[in-house]
């Protein structure tokens, strides 16, 4: 297993990221494919027939299950291996800081130190940022030692 360093805490939340936006567009393909034929306002089908559209629906859905499947599993892989790794650190505040600094992020960044300091310190005055950012890196060291 490759070490945790800060590069690849950071990507978590890409990954993250990347599995709920293919998994949803799974969701979505197949909820089309589910779908009966739309009308038109006139009352009459559109061209094509709902078991060919049915059909092709049902064929892209599968084509892209089967095309995301082993990068969504990868990705899964990689967060269990960085989950397990901050999981594993003995201080809770260090596990803390880096799960809401690399794993809590919204959407796709990370938590500003800020960000962090107030939902640790319930403040974010600077000593408290910079407290955050010492823990911080006591974490990271405390991630390389365990590998060596």
């Amino acid at each position: 297993m490759e070490p945790v360093t800060k590069e690849r805490l950071a990507r978590y939340i890409s990954l993250k990221k990347e599995n709920e936006n293919r998994l949803e567009r799974l969701a979505r393909m197949k909820s089309n494919a589910e779908m009966p034929a739309q009308r038109d306002p006139d009352g009459s089908k559109r061209t094509g027939s709902s078991g060919e559209r049915m059909a092709r629906a049902i064929e892209a859905y599968m084509e892209y299950e089967e095309q995301i499947g082993p990068l969504v599993d990868a990705n899964r892989r990689e967060m269990a291996e960085i989950e397990a790794a901050v999981a594993a650190l003995p201080d809770p505040l260090e596990r803390e800081v880096l799960r809401l600094r690399y794993m809590d992020g919204e959407h796709c960044r990370m938590l500003s130190w800020r960000e962090v300091a107030l939902r640790v310190y319930d403040d974010d005055d600077k000593k408290y940022v910079d407290s955050a950012m010492r823990v911080h890196r006591v974490a990271l060291e405390a991630l390389k030692s365990r590998v060596k």
